[in-house]
């Protein structure tokens, strides 16, 4: 069930489902659209969108996905990439199109119709749509590609993920099975990846009645109303679709009626953690993985603040440790590594030159069958992002995420191993330290980085959001509190909003942050 922001709403039965995908398939086919070609899809979150994707599949073709927020060079950086054969739009994406000179050198032009699907290319199609050939579903190998998506980029170029259909099997096996729908649920997912687990386990979608390029703008009343009228049982999505949500449901004493709810793609921190907790009357989870990889581990948001406050922290040296998310799940593999700025790449010692000891810090590397082993045609990327065993049996993912993993099996983040702070001869990790921040009230985000100094190696910068830009005196004496003075916090900017990543509006965007900070003087911490 779904439709455009604020249209009535559209309901679809498996069944008909079923039919518009053979639809699709047969209108493809007649314009030659077959196996192996690769479709780029302009077409947002929508039952429509699931009925090209699907009926791409059917024809043996792999669907190229652009993020609804993609600007002009993102699409001509994918385009070059995946060299698609065909592009399918809504008339107001093949329009813009017309504009970005790489779309109009696209062979094959389809346009989707709001409620009506795929009405066909430009005129002359050589091939009635009743073709059996075009309509026939056409077998696939396990490693042939399925999709191709664009990482975010926040910390570099964009890379195109391929996911086979083997590995989209693999992965809606993990996710099943970590997240144990029920044959009675109907699942809210914000985020296009769930809406395939969810047909695959035969669970309803409904599909939020909001714009899926900013999760941070959904009236959360319409959400709510929608939640209730389709009787929603569970949800999937952004940190920032919940965190409107869920102040919304505390500022109004009403409860969100999900049996669970699972968050992630960017860090879940405690404040988010507490108002879920308070208002969803079943289980609020947290789910961390990246594009790369999903699922990688995950608890509930119980367990996690339970952990994360508990007193014994202390006594195990894990105060103010970084973001608990939890044990890997049974379909990933995990080590964590020392920090290494090149290629990593393995002698016949193995792992053993390059694992920390247990508790220590580093690079979360991961390795399953949901987990990519490559990028579009970017071997340089895959020699900075990929570690192949010995022999080649099996190929790592670098995560760029730093961790510890404790006692317990479980995963504790300390932000990305690029952002930290070489100071002094120390470092300083950025998550815990932006926790700490978090800690006070007036701050609503913070971040965390380091600059060059001639004395100190890297001074460390943290820089607040905060209303008003300005703390209060009351605020600067508890931020001074809260942060511990053997960290050494150099260089103190408060602002009043702190840019956050394009896709989950959540993480911050590390670059645009930068760039607003460029020639404004910071203050001191004291």
């Amino acid at each position: 069930m779904g439709g455009a922001p604020s249209e009535p709403s559209r309901r679809l039965t498996f069944a008909g489902l079923s039919g518009e995908v053979r639809r699709t398939a047969r209108i493809l086919g007649a314009r030659g659209v077959g196996p192996g070609d690769r479709v780029l899809v302009l077409v947002p979150m929508s039952i429509d969108l699931y009925s090209v994707l699907l009926g791409c599949l059917h024809r043996g073709a792999t669907v190229v996905f652009v993020d609804a927020w993609a600007g002009r060079s993102r699409v001509e950086a994918a385009v070059a990439a995946a060299a698609p054969r065909a592009v399918v739009g809504t008339r107001k994406a093949l329009w813009l199109g017309l504009l970005v000179p790489s779309l109009r050198r696209i062979p094959l032009r389809f346009r989707v119709r709001s409620g009506r699907g795929l009405v066909g290319g430009p005129a002359g199609a050589p091939r009635s749509v009743d073709s059996p050939e075009a309509d026939g579903a056409h077998p696939v190998a396990a490693d042939d590609p399925a999709l191709v998506t664009f990482t975010t980029g926040s910390t570099g170029r964009p890379k195109g993920a391929v996911r086979s259909h083997a590995f989209l099997w693999a992965q809606h096996h993990a996710l099943r099975r970590h997240m144990a729908p029920e044959a009675s649920d109907v699942d809210m997912p914000t985020l296009p990846i769930f809406v395939l687990n969810n047909l695959a386990s035969g669970i309803p979608s409904v599909l939020p009645d909001a714009d899926p390029r900013r999760p941070a703008d959904i009236d959360p009343a319409r959400i709510h109303h929608q939640i209730i009228r389709e009787g929603v049982t569970t949800s999937t999505g952004s940190p920032a679709f919940y965190e409107r949500l869920a102040t919304w449901c505390r500022e109004r004493a009403e409860p969100l009626p999900l049996r669970a709810l699972y968050t992630g793609g960017a860090p879940v921190l405690p404040p988010l953690a507490r108002r879920l907790v308070e208002v969803v009357t079943g289980q609020p989870h947290v789910l961390y993985g990246s594009t790369e990889a999903e699922p990688i581990a995950g608890l509930s948001l119980v367990e996690m603040l339970e952990t994360m406050d508990s007193p014994d922290r202390a006594h195990a040296g894990l105060a103010h440790a970084g973001l608990c998310v939890g044990p890997p799940v049974p379909e990933t593999s995990v080590r964590i590594v020392r920090p290494h700025e090149g290629p990593i790449e393995l002698d016949d010692r193995g792992w053993t030159p390059w694992e920390v000891t247990p508790g220590q810090a580093g690079e979360v590397v991961v390795a399953g069958d949901h987990v990519l082993e490559g990028y579009l045609g970017d071997p340089s990327a895959e020699v900075l992002a990929k570690i192949p065993d010995p022999g080649g049996s099996r190929i790592w993912h670098r995560t760029g995420d730093a961790a510890r993993m404790d006692a317990h099996g479980r995963l504790w983040l300390l932000g990305r191993v690029g952002a930290r702070v070489l100071r002094s001869g120390r470092v300083v990790w950025p998550l815990p330290l932006e926790l700490r921040a978090l800690s006070v009230p007036e701050v609503r985000h913070a971040a965390v980085w380091g600059e060059p100094d001639p004395e100190l190696g890297q001074r460390c910068v943290l820089c607040v959001e905060v209303a008003g830009e300005r703390l209060s005196d009351e605020g600067r004496a508890a931020l001074i509190e809260a942060l511990d003075p053997a960290i050494g916090v150099d260089v103190l900017r408060v602002v009043r909003r702190i840019p956050r990543d394009p896709r989950h509006a959540s993480k911050t965007d590390m670059v645009a942050l930068r760039r607003k900070l460029e020639g404004r003087a910071g203050g001191t911490i004291r």
